[in-house]
């Protein structure tokens, strides 16, 4: 449709032809770039937005819901995961009659790792490091240099074992720890 000027009389409203110089019922002057003249926008067809707009709103909130239902599952759970390391954990090694503990000890935001004897002299804390809890069963080590590594954890039903995967403390696939609590 192409675009159409049409003028409108400024004093009694009436629509005239885009080449009129006078209004045809009162007699009016009407001027080229004064005030009556309209010009006419072609129909268009509403765009997708238009279209869609309550269904983009509404799938846009559902998904913002979801995502926040999402963050604060995860919170919640890294919260918990947090709680229950910060509890005493340590394994037994060694040979019969020789056993050594070793410990773990989880702080706000540091793993001390300690083998303790029996004899408060050989006691000695092997090493220590940066953690922040990152999920429901995951945690970001600072071991080596600047790489953070993800190391998954894993509770017992009863919370009295824990599986580390990969081990904090070897070269191992995993390791188990007990709850001394």
């Amino acid at each position: 449709m192409e675009n159409m000027m049409e003028k409108v009389c400024p004093n009694c409203g009436e629509k005239l032809p885009g080449d009129s110089s006078f209004c045809m019922k009162c007699g009016t002057k009407i001027e080229e770039d004064g005030p009556g003249i309209e010009q006419e926008q072609p129909a268009q067809a509403p765009g997708f937005w238009q279209k869609n707009k309550k269904k983009i709103i509404i799938a846009a909130a559902a998904v913002a819901a979801v995502v926040l239902v999402f963050v604060i599952v995860n919170a919640v759970q890294a919260s918990n995961l947090k709680k229950e390391l910060e509890r005493g954990w340590c394994k037994i090694e060694g040979e019969e009659g020789a056993y050594i503990l070793c410990v773990l000890d989880f702080s706000e935001d540091e793993i001390e790792y300690r083998l303790e004897t029996g004899y408060a002299w050989m006691d000695t804390t092997v090493a220590t490091y940066d953690y922040k809890v990152i999920s429901g069963n995951k945690i970001k080590v600072l071991r080596y240099g600047d790489d953070w590594e993800t190391i998954r954890v894993e509770l017992s039903d009863d919370k009295k074992a824990m599986i580390v995967s990969p081990a904090l403390t070897s070269t191992d696939n995993e390791e188990i720890w007990v709850n001394i609590d």
